[in-house]
């Protein structure tokens, strides 16, 4: 009922404004009465709240490999603003290509509150020898300062490389020491760790057989426990303002 009254108000002032200004044009330069100038007043504020609420609307951005391009964010984050920002087969980007050299496009022309970086097993997939590792890992580290560096206020959030299985099983144990550098990182620069790895592996430290179809690449399962790892991280669902992260129930 206020509301009802309150716009009852609003479009009889808009009545009396555009009476005036219709009857007495050249009075334009004049000072509003003062129930011109209220309905002026709620015109600027309305648009100062636009604006400030424009400014809000953040993006959650997913960045990685085929992995990350699997995850369906419409379909397991229909209410929130999320951008899949992951490629099949690509790397953390110590060649021509790579999540480090397409920053722009994936994380800082995004509109970015949240980044959660996911990247890594296509490059032990090419080497996974011991100084292959240190490697990905100082490229990785890359990642993170640059996205600290240009986008200081968006909250990065490192996830650990996932366990494989079958045909791929050989490359967990370089799978596990990369995870131990992405969590040293992590530590050294105070940002959250996602621990998917031990989320998605079985008794053997092997990728669950029900959450993927070869040993690598996942089923719907696997995205739904992956989704529920990130909800306490991800911000408010009715807009993404830079206030830190909260959990949900």
């Amino acid at each position: 009922m206020k509301r009802y009254w309150f716009l009852m108000m609003v479009w009889a002032l808009l009545f009396i404004l555009y009476f005036s200004s219709a009857v007495f044009p050249q009075e334009k330069s004049k000072a509003a009465s003062p129930a011109v100038q209220k309905w002026i007043d709620h015109y600027y504020n309305r648009v100062d709240v636009f604006k400030n609420e424009n400014a809000e609307l953040k993006n959650v951005i997913l960045l990685g490999d085929s992995l990350t391009e699997g995850f369906d964010v419409k379909k397991y984050f229909p209410e929130r603003r999320v951008l899949n920002r992951g490629i099949v087969a690509d790397h953390v980007g110590l060649g021509e290509r790579g999540v480090l050299k397409r920053l722009d496009s994936s994380v800082f022309d995004c509109n970015p509150s949240h980044v959660f970086l996911l990247i890594g097993v296509n490059d032990l997939g090419d080497d996974n020898s011991p100084e292959a590792i240190d490697k990905i890992a100082a490229g990785y580290r890359e990642i993170c300062n640059a996205i600290l560096e240009k986008a200081p206020g968006v909250k990065l959030c490192l996830q650990s490389c996932l366990p494989t299985g079958k045909k791929y099983v050989r490359l967990n144990d370089s799978i596990i020491e990369l995870n131990k550098r992405i969590r040293k990182i992590s530590e050294e620069l105070n940002l959250p760790y996602i621990d998917l790895h031990s989320l998605l592996k079985d008794g053997k430290g092997e990728l669950k057989e029900e959450y993927s179809p070869e040993g690598l690449h996942l089923k719907p399962a696997a995205y739904q426990e992956w989704k529920k790892a990130l909800v306490p991280y991800l911000p408010p669902v009715m807009g993404t303002k830079r206030t830190g992260m909260t959990s949900e129930e």
